[in-house]
């Protein structure tokens, strides 16, 4: 599924992908063409694959590369889907566990917990909303208030986000206002007028600006000015959290995000060791293809190392920390040139993310024995809990017949 930035001035921000349809049946004779595997037996693993822990939707099929004949049946299975990734994180946080889901998941809280407790961050300058204040951060509630903040008091560049949507949609980086328009951050100039009524009418009830954070010099020189942030993920087991994998989400060179949906976008595994930069892949499906150099720049991503990436696993681990009743987290870090920055906390990571940079499925022998560690001190924490609240009933109980 791709977005692509609107053209017109009624429709300034990005997009949300239409439903994934099946593949159509080109899709399927691409494969068979270039793979040499037949149509019945990409539709019978599919079906199989829908099944079990997999639980792959067509067209995840087609998106992962799991009808790839290099790979062993077993290998096909370790992949998981959309419902499959959930459930994994399910099993990894129990929502029963999770008091602080709520907390985590509101970009206006966790970004400004973050920030008081000392964690490099963006900083939200104003948030439009008809029905919600956020303390001493300026709020706006009508088109007139989100105007004279963006002419009069906003510090460009600005990246304005949904409060409740994750996945970039609805997002826009703001370069500047001139004449009478938003300049975007990927040239593109719409009517400051139009821009303020689209916010009100999409995004009524929560709309964030943000400063835009500027990234390290020597990532800008390969990608450009939009930010292509780390997706880090950490896992707690019974000690302090560590990072699980991590990988580097490229955005196309005419995007102002990152997220690998929409078209162009590039995506590379990490060594979660050094911070070397792996083999980059654009595309899915049948069409993705390894892309050694930057459409743009000519840079050449495999070998390069992130820079500050000690620090990076460090600060996500450390505030995974802040949380211990998470399982796993996914944070999206940006390098700035003073260092790494966390951006978002995803509670429930789509490990498919992992699976196209990595070309493997997340449930391979090397990362399941971390995982069954990570449940199991899960498990044991629900069982706390329970015994607790078991014995306070009973205490309570007793205390009232008494």
């Amino acid at each position: 599924m791709t977005a692509v930035a609107a053209t017109t001035p009624e429709n300034a921000l990005l997009e949300t992908p239409q439903m994934v349809k099946a593949p159509a049946a080109e899709t399927l004779v691409k494969v068979a063409r270039k793979y040499s595997v037949s149509p019945i037996r990409q539709l019978r693993e599919a079906m199989m694959l829908s099944l079990g822990k997999s639980r792959l939707y067509l067209n995840e099929y087609y998106s992962t590369g799991v009808f790839d004949p290099d790979l062993s049946w077993e290998e096909k299975k370790q992949y998981v889907g959309m419902r499959s990734s959930w459930s994994l994180n399910e099993w990894l946080s129990p929502s029963p566990l999770n008091g602080a889901l709520n907390f985590v998941s509101d970009k206006v809280m966790y970004t400004s917990l973050i920030r008081q407790l000392g964690f490099r961050t963006t900083e939200t300058q104003a948030i439009f909303s008809n029905n919600r204040r956020s303390g001493n951060i300026p709020a706006l509630a009508t088109q007139g208030e989100l105007r004279r903040f963006l002419t009069e008091q906003a510090l460009f560049p600005l990246f304005g986000k949904p409060q409740s949507y994750s996945g970039s949609f609805g997002s826009a980086l703001l370069d500047r206002i001139e004449d009478g328009q938003v300049v975007l951050g990927n040239g593109q100039r719409v009517d400051l007028d139009a821009f303020c009524a689209e916010i009100e009418r999409e995004y009524g009830e929560g709309y964030l600006f943000q400063t835009a954070l500027q990234q390290h010099p020597d990532i800008t020189a390969m990608i450009g000015n939009a930010v292509g942030t780390l997706r880090v993920v950490t896992v707690r087991e019974e000690t302090m959290p560590h990072v699980l994998y991590a990988l580097w989400k490229i955005p196309s060179p005419r995007a102002m995000s990152d997220n690998f949906w929409q078209s162009g976008s590039m995506i590379a595994p990490l060594d979660k060791e050094t911070g070397t930069v792996g083999r980059c892949r654009i595309g899915t499906g049948p069409d993705a293809t390894d892309i050694e150099q930057h459409p743009v720049s000519g840079v050449t991503f495999e070998g390069f190392r992130i820079p500050h990436w000690e620090e990076a696993c460090r600060m996500a681990s450390e505030a995974h920390a802040l949380f211990p009743e998470f399982g796993v987290i996914g944070w999206d870090v940006c390098i700035t040139p003073d260092g790494p920055a966390l951006i978002e906390c995803n509670d429930n990571p789509f490990h498919s993310l992992y699976q196209l940079a990595f070309r493997r499925g997340i449930r391979n022998p090397e990362i399941m024995p971390t995982l069954t560690k990570v449940a199991a001190h899960s498990k044991k924490l629900m069982d706390e809990k329970k015994a607790r609240i078991k014995s306070r009933k009973k205490m309570q109980s007793t205390g009232k017949s008494s």
